[in-house]
């Protein structure tokens, strides 16, 4: 516990105690009933510290409480005892004598600061958290450069989910504190308001001067996690396992680290290796399906989930990824045959029903993905209302069913009555701005676009919700402005340039496009969805198609199970003339996202150029019945154009 200096009262107790004037010299006048008392609570109080300091805490309390009979009205010496009971976590206590110095000394900064102190410890919800911070607060404005009220005023805001006023209480008392905790706490403070470059370099200055701090390598970490780069975390995380080879956990993350950053083979034989040491590892198990899941290996998934589930049999979250790996593939019959033997688990040992919810809501997903409606509505609603609030996978699945069905009043009912039931994060709000605008009346259109409008103002997860659902409204000139304008908040943002790129690209503004993406490449080098969209740009204008293949060739090295990257692949080298090549990555994209129009619209061209009109138009027409976004445009305008080549009959 820090010993306090308390100069003052101990030159009381010497003045006190001081001997007469010299011979001849008048006698001091003897002391007054008050004095005697204030001297003797000076005496116990100095006790009490030199116990404290000597970890005597039950004498040192003792000697405090003597003291405050003896002096109630001193408010510094009930500050002192309230941050000894502080200190040793005697909270009620220490709160009533904090409360007390506060009423003695009401302007004093210390006085507040060991009441906001002991409020937040003992703070249990957000009312008490906002009275711990409403006297931190009040104390930092008394004392501005005071590093100990303003590490607990941002512990406060941190606990409030206000890391940005978190980090500029900081920012003032950086060169205050000793050692790294100050630093540390600003760095998460960033990290948590997503200044992820502003935190990486706290991070790292506190590294260059203790390379051995685990806390700014953690925090370090998580910024590199966060940001995605991969590439910077996975050797933070191989320093740890060389330091600690037989650390199997440790070798396991720094293999799911291999596998976000892309390098599967090194991956997996990290997992390989940790499942030779010990073949009944569940988390290298799990992690060794997911790269292979990853990497549409289906069945070799799905072998490893199995020998996970022999080792733990009961577990119904083992029978749910073994469907989602299917799920994943877009092999739905054995996705549904698994989650029902999972579901069939979750009834046998008599689960409640918040352990069905994810089960019935990839049941559902897969009811979507058939594009039954009604049988996806009927598993995830009766776990849309939780204890806690809204589960969010039903209701985004609710949502987008709204969507495809063209039905803004459904949407709008379950976005506001998610509302209403708490679920006010950022993905609800944007809904509600989205089918308000979509309702068809002015005043609802009105609301909507505040609504959106005060997100896009607000920090960048709500500019990003509010530009996705101008975008999903087709209205990219707003998405485009809100992109624009948060990036002047959040310069070169790789999420507000593909947004910004993306709208500007569907405004026909392809310089401009262009131009957003190559920043945000720049910056991001990995960026598959920026490296997939402006290679796809390119191949669709016949522009820089050598260069485009090699852009959306690493977009699907990077997420080889995304449907629309391995279209674009096909859709380059049918560009680029090799038929057989483009054939075979539609075919695979139609494979794992069979109702996209656009692919049909593909497939329909390539069978075109090889002569085969009649496949060809097969293509065309599915591509219509899935409702292209250009209202099938392209699709009718080949259908005409090829009609005298179809029989009468077919045509009728």
């Amino acid at each position: 516990m820090p010993i306090r200096l308390v100069l003052p009262l101990a030159l009381v107790l010497l003045a006190a105690a001081a001997p007469a004037g010299a011979a001849g010299e008048p006698a001091a006048p003897p002391l007054t009933a008050a004095e005697v008392a204030r001297r003797d609570a000076t005496e116990h109080f100095i006790n009490a510290r030199l116990l404290a300091a000597d970890g005597e805490f039950t004498e040192a309390l003792k000697e405090f409480r003597l003291a405050i009979e003896l002096d109630p009205s001193d408010g510094h010496l009930r500050r002192e005892y309230a941050e000894t009971l502080f200190d040793v976590q005697i909270l009620p206590e220490a709160e009533r004598e904090a409360r007390k110095a506060v009423e003695l000394l009401p302007g004093s900064p210390a006085a507040k600061r060991t009441l906001g102190q002991v409020l937040l410890a003992s703070a249990k919800d957000k009312k008490g958290l906002e009275a711990a911070a409403a006297e931190l607060r009040a104390a930092v404005e008394g004392l501005p450069g005071e590093p100990t009220g303003a590490v607990a005023y941002a512990q406060a805001l941190l606990r409030l989910d206000r890391p940005k006023e978190a980090a500029q209480a900081l920012e003032k008392v950086l060169d205050r504190g000793r050692g790294f905790a100050i630093p540390l706490l600003y760095a998460e403070a960033l990290e948590k308001s997503d200044q992820l470059d502003a935190a990486e370099e706290v991070y790292r200055s506190v590294l260059r001067q203790d390379p051995d701090s685990p806390p700014a390598s953690l925090g370090l970490l998580r910024v590199y996690e966060r940001s995605r780069q991969w590439e910077k975390a996975a050797p933070l995380v191989q320093e740890l396992v060389e330091r600690q080879p037989r650390n199997l956990a440790l070798r396991t993350q720094y293999g799911m680290l291999l596998f976000r950053a892309r390098r599967y083979e090194d991956a997996l034989s990290v997992l390989r290796d940790v499942l030779s040491a010990d073949p009944g590892n569940r988390d290298a198990l799990r992690a060794y399906a997911t790269v292979l899941s990853d990497r549409q290996e289906t069945d070799q998934a799905d072998e490893a989930l199995k020998k996970l589930q022999q080792v733990d049999p009961d577990d119904p979250e083992i029978a749910l990824l073994r469907g989602l790996n299917f799920v994943e593939a877009r092999r739905l019959d054995e996705a549904e045959k698994v989650l029902r033997e999972a579901r069939s688990l979750l009834v046998a040992k008599k689960a409640p029903k918040a352990e069905f919810a994810p089960v019935d809501g990839q049941l559902g997903y897969v009811a979507y993905l058939r594009k039954d409606y009604s049988g996806a509505r009927s598993r995830v609603l009766p776990h849309l209302y939780v204890a806690d609030g809204v589960n969010p996978q039903a209701l985004n699945l609710l949502l987008q069913i709204a969507r495809d069905e063209n039905d803004p009043a459904e949407g709008l009912r379950l976005a506001r009555e998610a509302m209403e039931k708490g679920a006010r994060g950022v993905g609800t709000r944007a809904a509600l701005g989205e089918f308000l605008v979509r309702s068809g009346t002015s005043a609802d259109e009105a609301e909507g676009a505040k609504v959106l409008g005060e997100l896009a103002a607000g920090e960048k997860p709500g500019a990003l919700a509010a530009a996705d659902a101008w975008q999903r409204m087709e209205r990219h000139d707003r998405a485009a402005e809100v992109a624009a304008k948060a990036l002047e908040r959040f310069p070169a943002d790789p999420d507000l340039l593909f947004r910004l790129g993306a709208s500007l690209e569907r405004q026909k503004r392809f310089e401009e496009s262009v131009r957003a993406f190559e920043q945000l490449l720049a910056a991001r080098p990995d960026h598959a969805a920026g490296l997939n969209y402006l290679g796809y740009m390119w191949a669709e204008r016949g522009e820089n198609l050598e260069k485009a293949r090699d852009m959306i060739e690493k977009a699907v090295r990077l997420e080889p199970g995304s449907g629309a990257y391995l279209d674009s692949l096909g859709w380059v080298w049918f560009r680029l003339g090799d038929l057989d090549k483009a054939e075979k990555h539609l075919r695979e994209a139609s494979r794992l996202t069979p109702d996209d129009p656009t692919i049909e619209e593909h497939l329909g061209d390539v069978a075109e150029r090889k002569g085969d009109l009649a496949r060809a138009r097969g293509h065309w027409k599915r591509s219509l019945e899935l409702k292209p976004e250009d209202g099938g445009a392209k699709a009718r305008e080949r259908l005409d154009r090829t009609a005298a080549s179809e029989p009468a009959e077919a045509r009728r």
